[in-house]
């Protein structure tokens, strides 16, 4: 996993209040749509942000528990199999239900 910071801390955070369209997280987070929608394409990739529906390629997204989990470690990045399994193990404990998100940890953080 390889994120560019600070913008995938951003989308993340931008994320976390609830479902939004790719256009719409470009605009908050002052990055072209261009690089948004490629910033948007690995984040899925990596599984942090899933794209859902009703219309298949309306790029609206949502966080997924390992994008909560990447955020809540994003401090101690660094690109390598040590900060994926952290993520990995911390999204075990998150449960996504928009508009809500459970994090049976996040007092300990």
């Amino acid at each position: 996993m390889r994120l560019s910071l600070p913008t995938d801390r951003l989308i993340l955070e931008t994320l976390l209040e609830g479902r939004n369209l790719a256009a719409n997280i470009a605009e908050s987070v002052d990055r072209s749509r261009n690089y948004l929608n490629q910033r948007m394409a690995l984040l899925h990739d990596y599984g942090l942000v899933a794209k859902v529906g009703p219309v298949e390629g309306t790029g609206l997204y949502e966080i997924t528990p390992k994008g909560v989990a990447a955020l809540r470690l994003i401090d101690e990045y660094e690109e390598g199999p040590e900060f994926e399994n952290l993520v990995e193990e911390r999204a075990e404990l998150i449960e996504v239900r928009p508009p809500a998100i459970i994090d049976e940890r996040a007092d300990e953080s």
